[in-house]
């Protein structure tokens, strides 16, 4: 037997109390008897009442109260089994660190802009499956897909433009990359892009088109303006082969035809800064399902019996009589 709510057991003491206070009360009362009706007559004063009785009634309130705290400490005991689950959809959030990512046309840059903003729709998206894959010139998931968003936001803290070693941004791989983090779930599948959309490698439209096949859609968040904006490189800013400084700019026509091939939708933060609550209102539309059950054992609340026992034992307390049998 074990105690769900272990800490009422301390009012055990409250038994003990009520045992030696009884005590204490009932030399009390004798010896006060005693002084008013010496000798004989304390004999006669106790000649109809029952010592035995008077023992088995309070011992029988005694254990009422006992069984009540301990029917407040929830004994439990017995094991039946629970299959847990919830309902959600599984979220693989895809999330650019090339070099383009730290142009400063979002405050601070990009790619910080993008984190704050994640932070913010991870705990709009707890209670689903939620997953990252970081990409640049090549894509690897950072985070498996899990429920703990404590998790996620531990791994989308270490996410910077030096963590893959490989230029360039290919969105194909990163859509690749999200695809084999599903696995074989049957969830309603979400792949959320965030990038400026200047793929310079890989094959985007091909990989959308093999999250549609597997009944993923692709909402596409494009980071940065139309207008462009310098890449901060040590020393001044990233330049071409010419020695002219490279504008990005976003691209948000790769990125409608990436999710209009999912039926998915296409936001771009830098013109709209309402982008990412409608992404996630665009998200919360799509049907939930079981999430992966997990089995476990729990301990059946006994309590009752033990309310049972209390409120019998103050009955037969309130029917028993301290006085002799004629």
């Amino acid at each position: 037997m074990i105690f769900g709510d272990i800490v009422h057991l301390w009012m055990l003491l409250i038994v003990i109390g009520l045992m030696v206070l009884e005590v204490f009360l009932w030399n009390r009362k004798k010896k006060l008897i005693a002084g008013l009706f010496p000798g004989e007559l304390t004999d006669l004063m106790f000649k109809n009442w029952n010592r035995r009785k008077h023992v088995i009634k309070q011992g029988l309130f005694a254990l009422a109260v006992l069984f009540l705290i301990l029917a407040l400490a929830r004994p439990q005991w017995g094991k039946k089994t629970e299959v847990a689950g919830q309902m959600g959809i599984d979220v693989m959030i895809a999330i650019d660190v090339s070099r383009s990512m730290l142009a400063e046309d979002l405050t601070p840059n990009r790619l910080e802009n993008a984190k704050n903003s994640l932070n913010l729709i991870i705990d709009e998206l707890a209670g689903n499956r939620i997953g990252l894959v970081a990409f640049a010139g090549s894509g690897f998931i950072s985070c498996p897909l899990t429920t703990d968003v404590g998790a996620v936001k531990i791994f989308l803290k270490t996410i910077d433009t030096e963590l893959i070693p490989d230029p360039g941004t290919d969105i194909g791989s990163a859509i690749e990359e999200s695809i084999k983090a599903f696995g074989k779930s049957t969830n309603s599948k979400v792949i959320i892009l965030l990038t400026d959309g200047e793929e310079l490698t890989g094959s985007a439209v091909a990989a959308a088109e093999l999250a549609a096949k597997e009944g993923i859609r692709i909402f596409a968040v494009g980071i940065g303006s139309l207008e462009g904006a310098t890449i901060p490189v040590a020393g001044g800013f990233k330049k071409d082969r010419e020695g002219n400084v490279i504008l990005s700019r976003a691209n948000p026509d790769l990125l409608r035809i990436l999710s209009e091939k999912t039926s998915g939708r296409s936001f771009m933060i830098s013109q709209d800064i309402t982008g990412f609550q409608k992404l996630f209102a665009a998200i919360s539309t799509l049907p939930r399902h079981k999430l992966k059950s997990s089995v476990s054992y729990q301990y059946q609340d006994r309590f009752q019996i033990f309310i049972f026992l209390s409120l019998l034992c103050l009955v037969a307390e309130m029917m028993v009589s301290e006085r002799k049998n004629a």
